[in-house]
């Protein structure tokens, strides 16, 4: 990653923004899927809200959804619902989050009355560098002892899988020039990253608009295992057509990453100075802490109401997925917050 551009979840991030273009959606239903493509009137693909559920409290979202008539239809006839399940490494138990958006959507719709229930189609992108196969639900109990006799009880479906990783440059370059290809390269190289640079002018000519060529950029930046002084030394030397507009934007996402460099250094210390009054002031009400350490009287509530359950190991994760979730914390921050954290317990 690069040594002053720290873009959290790049995958996650470009994946979501891409595809919530429909003209990109059309175009992978079209290129991997055409049989679906051929039923469905994709002029009217409509990208819903994400699906979100609370079991045990925690929130889970699927990344993007859509609605889309089948071709021919008649305004009033059944709609498909396309989801799509990112993945950048392999999850065992994929089919039973799938299957918790699958069962959320059509409840949604047994919900409201005199709407029939519409097919949802689970599709699965991938990108991960580890080969990988996702089990459906039935596939994982087939190693149950009574099996046999539970099969026709266990719910269970089939996923539109891709797995873009294995797909080969030849492939990719008879796409159609668009920003599906563009996304679809920049995704597919990302665990053969001297193939990003060899086909960086191919991926940018699919890229109109400044803000397709800052989505590649950020992204191309976010996953790449070179500085960015390299980045941009290849861009210098890549003869490109939009180069000037590239040349631009990269360099006011750089600049942009160094100010928010500085401004997350400054948030980083000011909750280890959280962490260090809260030990040595342990009477210290939220309102005096947040004054001392400038941080927002809500954060410092919370912080204290997780500190309160003298649970290590849920502060450490409250901390870490939560309070720092975009801040890379290197050996030594690692080591200060956890004798930070085990002080503040036993206290």
């Amino acid at each position: 990653m690069p040594q002053n551009l720290n873009i959290h979840q790049p995958d996650d991030r470009f994946f979501k923004s891409a595809m919530s273009d429909p003209e990109v959606v059309k175009a992978y239903l079209e290129y991997f899927y055409p049989k679906i493509a051929a039923i469905a009137d994709l002029a009217s693909l409509k990208l819903q809200n994400g699906v979100s559920l609370r079991p045990n409290l925690k929130r889970f979202e699927a990344d993007v959804i859509y609605r889309c008539r089948f071709q021919g239809e008649a305004e009033d006839h059944f709609y498909f619902c396309l989801l799509f399940e990112h993945k950048s490494k392999p999850d065992k138990y994929v089919a039973v989050q799938v299957e918790l958006y699958i069962m959320e959507l059509l409840s949604s719709m047994v919900k409201k009355q005199g709407r029939e229930l519409e097919p949802v189609l689970p599709f699965i992108f991938y990108n991960g560098k580890e080969k990988w196969m996702p089990q459906t639900l039935g596939e994982l109990f087939q190693g149950h002892p009574h099996y046999a006799a539970l099969e026709p009880y266990i719910p269970d479906f089939r996923f539109l899988f891709q797995d873009v990783t294995r797909l080969s440059p030849a492939a990719l370059l008879q796409l159609d020039l668009s920003y599906f290809r563009s996304v679809l390269m920049s995704m597919a190289f990302r665990h053969r990253q001297h193939l990003i640079f060899k086909y960086l002018q191919l991926i940018f000519e699919g890229t109109e608009g400044k803000e397709k060529i800052i989505a590649v950029t950020t992204y191309i930046l976010g996953v790449a295992e070179r500085s960015e002084a390299e980045f941009l030394k290849q861009i210098k030397d890549t003869t490109f057509t939009i180069k000037p507009e590239v040349m631009s934007t990269l360099e006011q996402i750089l600049e942009r990453g160094r100010r928010e460099g500085l401004d997350k250094g400054i948030y980083k210390k000011s909750i280890f100075n959280l962490f260090k009054a809260a030990v040595r002031f342990p009477d210290w009400p939220a309102s005096e802490l947040s004054d001392f350490t400038e941080l927002d009287l809500e954060t410092v509530q919370t912080f204290l109401s997780v500190q309160s359950q003298g649970d290590a190991a849920a502060l450490r994760k409250y901390v870490l997925q939560d309070l720092l979730a975009d801040i890379p914390l290197n050996n030594e921050d690692e080591e200060k917050l956890d004798r930070l954290i085990e002080q503040l317990v036993v206290a």
